[in-house]
């Protein structure tokens, strides 16, 4: 007898499975689903924006056409919608309390600029509580749109 012959066959390991995944893989999974995510917030926020943009631009060209109103009324609608403005893109607590000196500064910091407290936009909080009011129209419907479209949604920068 052959000694050669009581030895078996070499037994092959199983092959390896693909399922279940490695820890690697899930650790990729979670991050792809983590930045599609954030891929989908920031694009539903742009939406937002655009949206909050587009209809305070709309409130401004209509109140810019509106001619039944005369100075001192058009200067407190151009007030009142402002402040619906900041109240859309910032929310309520940002600028609901402020007047005078203080509204025009929350103004200035939102909009990067000192137009409203130092330039054209100084009527915005005197003269829509005053009988006679002398200011530019033209040149305050320029400075607020310029300021619409310089706002971002969810937050004010002065925090």
């Amino acid at each position: 007898m052959n000694p050669l012959d009581e030895l078996k066959d070499i037994h092959l390991p199983t092959s390896v499975d693909w399922w279940p995944l490695a820890p690697g893989w899930w650790v990729l999974a979670a991050l792809i689903l983590v930045v599609l995510a954030l891929l989908i917030l920031k694009r539903s926020r742009n939406r937002k924006h655009r949206q909050l943009t587009q209809a305070a631009i709309g409130s401004l060209d209509q109140l810019a056409q509106d001619k039944t109103l005369d100075k001192a009324e058009w200067l407190k609608a151009l007030s009142s919608l402002l402040r619906q403005i900041v109240i859309n893109f910032h929310g309520r607590e940002a600028g609901a309390g402020l007047v005078g000196k203080d509204w025009l500064a929350y103004l200035d910091r939102q909009g990067g600029g000192q137009e409203f407290s130092q330039g054209v936009g100084q009527v915005i909080a005197s003269q829509p509580y005053q009988q006679s009011s002398d200011y530019d129209r033209e040149a305050l419907l320029k400075l607020v749109r310029q300021w619409v479209k310089s706002q971002r949604c969810g937050g004010s920068s002065d925090a």
